[in-house]
């Protein structure tokens, strides 16, 4: 697979704002979005669809696909950022027009349901694209200290972002020791498993994967991971780095597998290293990821070391 990497992002570039999924949370939380690039140095350009509302879903698929699609070709634009999550991504793949954003690669930022993209822009355009904050819900609360300035710089530096810690003894689920390098996979469990088995999969060998969750009991948690056992997936990995997995709890009264022994059970053959505890998923300030680069995981320092950059020049 040909991997392409988006130009660097500078200061007053246009900066695009779709919703490829659920709409905005409300106007007022995307104006604080788009006041927060503007106060940094940024122009911004919203979908002609940001504010359609169809049940769930921000307008009718062709409408957000449209949106995407139109930010990919518009050459003042120069990164896209995703209002939020919610759900409908997975709709819009088979409308997205791959090739002509392979000839116009750009940034893209999102995660929970824009794992969706992510992965799809991967596998089916080699596009390096980054799990992090979205327009209307983290951005527009507010990033702070150094989880702001890595961000920025891994949106705007060619060089290799430092190293990211795991390990947190509060988030603790499994580790197991080892060393591995590998191509990055990022995102969502339940978004990732959902790609699985169609085209829109990364066909990436030995990957490293990132894995984070919310709100779903553990018994839907052990699912999701023995379909990645089933599948091959799990032990197709170089490595596996877990996030938080918030609110994922019993539901009261009923007995439980915790997570420690869900994990333990779907890993149980698996021979390469495993580190818990990064600050990635659901919660502010967490970790943003280049998806699609080269990184060595190190169990023993619990520690993900970049290999390269995820923009270019």
């Amino acid at each position: 697979m040909r991997i392409i990497k988006p130009k660097q992002l500078k200061h007053g570039d246009v900066i695009g704002i779709c919703a490829p999924a659920s709409p905005p949370p409300s106007e007022e939380k995307l104006h604080r979005g788009i006041q927060y690039f503007e106060r940094i140095g940024f122009r911004v350009k919203l979908g002609k669809h940001i504010l359609k509302k169809y049940g769930y879903l921000a307008g009718s698929d062709k409408q957000r696909a449209s949106d995407l699609n139109d930010f990919f070709t518009d050459s003042k634009i120069k990164a896209i950022f995703t209002a939020r999550g919610g759900y409908g991504s997975h709709r819009i793949l088979p409308l997205l027009k791959y090739e002509v954003i392979k000839f116009n690669p750009k940034i893209l930022v999102g995660y929970s349901d824009i794992t969706a993209l992510h992965l799809s822009l991967l596998s089916k355009a080699g596009l390096v694209t980054f799990s992090g904050p979205m327009a209307a819900v983290e951005i527009s609360n507010g990033l702070c200290g150094k989880a702001e300035e890595l961000f920025w710089d891994m949106l705007m530096s060619t060089d290799p972002p430092p190293p990211m810690k795991g390990g947190s003894t509060t988030s603790d689920i499994f580790h197991r020791k080892g060393i591995a390098t590998g191509r990055l996979i990022v995102g969502n469990l339940s978004l990732v498993t959902a790609l699985i088995g169609t085209p829109y999969f990364p066909p990436l060998n030995n990957p490293i994967l990132i894995l984070e969750e919310i709100d779903e009991r553990p018994y839907r948690i052990d699912r999701l991971l023995q379909q990645m056992k089933l599948s091959d997936i799990l032990h197709k990995a170089r490595g596996i780095a877990l996030g938080n997995f918030i609110s994922c709890t019993p539901e009261k009264g009923k007995p439980s597998l915790t997570l420690q022994e869900i994990f333990k059970d779907a890993l149980r053959e698996y021979k390469n290293p495993v580190v818990s505890g990064f600050q990635y998923g659901h919660q502010k300030n967490s970790a943003c990821f280049p998806i699609g680069v080269q990184v060595k995981l190190d169990a023993k320092k619990d520690c993900l070391e970049f290999l390269e950059s995820g923009v270019s020049r």
